[in-house]
């Protein structure tokens, strides 16, 4: 994982795949990461540690119609489609990193401690707030977070007929870096970012996972 360009704080690799799912490993301090090559059908796990930034990436054998949901030491649980047009035919497996075993019909209830942004729908007041306190007018839902002496906000500027979305960090009011996240977007897309341990995680362009440590 390497320093780039948006700022010094901010760590990132790109992946070989587009990313479909990322569930951290908190016990761990790891994110895993599923991406796909949609071409070949091929999906590619990935392991980033939160620590020191080790990557690893391996080509796993399973169901292409599964999502990956969370995860606890070395453990990830996916939910497997069955049937694609019926979302509730489902059903849950865990898959461990070290052992490569895959164990089908298992049960999770995990209790998260990651930070979430709010959601604000467009027109209503808080919404109304954010855009008098960006000076621009934002022709979607936007997403808003204070954490410890930051304000972080996840914000779209139409182009043409689509949307750039954009990732806005503020200490102490005053602008510490702005990232276009994305770009030819159709709309609202919610799950811009979360908190972790004191770091920002996101995923740029569905293909760079980016981590801001204050």
């Amino acid at each position: 994982m390497l320093k780039n360009s948006y700022h010094d704080s901010i760590n990132s690799t790109l992946l070989d795949g587009q990313v479909w799912s990322i569930a951290v490993d908190e016990e761990e301090k790891v994110l895993f990461i599923d991406t796909r090559q949609e071409q070949d059908e091929v999906i590619e796990l990935n392991r980033l540690s939160l620590d020191d930034f080790q990557f690893e990436s391996r080509i796993i054998d399973l169901p292409w119609w599964i999502k990956l949901q969370s995860a606890m030491s070395g453990e990830l649980y996916f939910t497997e489609y069955q049937d694609q047009n019926d979302p509730s035919q489902k059903k849950l497996f865990k898959y461990n990193w070290n052992t490569n075993f895959k164990e089908d019909d298992v049960s999770v209830n995990l209790i998260e401690n990651l930070v979430h942004p709010h959601v604000y729908e467009h027109g209503t007041e808080y919404h109304k707030m954010v855009s008098q306190f960006l000076s621009i007018e934002l022709p979607l839902s936007c997403e808003y977070l204070e954490w410890n002496n930051k304000i972080i906000i996840s914000y779209y500027i139409r182009s043409d007929k689509e949307f750039i979305r954009y990732l806005l960090l503020l200490e102490d009011g005053e602008k510490v870096w702005k990232i276009s996240q994305d770009t030819h977007m159709r709309g609202f897309s919610p799950g811009s970012f979360f908190v972790f341990n004191d770091q920002v995680i996101f995923i740029k362009d569905r293909n760079e996972v980016c981590i801001y440590t204050s």
